[in-house]
């Protein structure tokens, strides 16, 4: 595949779109982190994933006009937002067959453990309230 087709994603020095997976978000403190899974052989020294690190903008906004009340507010890095755009549009045109049984699976399996962890963070959140 071309790199000038997926710019963000060369930039970000991801270079084997043929080997790309799958990919993972999730938000950590004041950061997203994009975590890109590639297909590889038994032995192969190359990692199976490689994990990038955004920085979440910040910007003030009125929630309460009559009160004058205004609230912190982050948003998501419009670089992440494009290369989320480019991750998808290679996932459409691969068109990865239907999912496998053994594949939902461990789709289940991680999204409880991530469920799990996300819980115990807001658990914590409000213990420490």
């Amino acid at each position: 595949m071309n790199e000038t087709k997926y710019p963000t994603l060369a930039e970000m020095g991801v270079s084997s779109f043929d080997d790309i997976t799958k990919y993972t978000m999730r938000q950590e403190g004041g950061y997203d982190i994009l975590k890109v899974y590639y297909k590889r052989e038994k032995g192969s020294f190359l990692p199976r994933s490689k994990k990038f690190r955004f920085g979440r903008s910040t910007r003030t906004v009125m929630v309460d006009s009559g009160r004058q009340q205004w609230q912190e507010v982050s948003e998501i890095s419009p670089f992440l937002l494009r290369a989320i755009t480019e991750l998808n549009k290679l996932a459409e045109e691969e068109k990865i067959g239907g999912n496998s049984k053994e594949d939902l699976a461990k789709e289940v399996l991680h999204l409880e453990r991530v469920m799990s962890e996300k819980m115990a963070e807001i658990r914590a959140k409000l213990e420490a309230l």
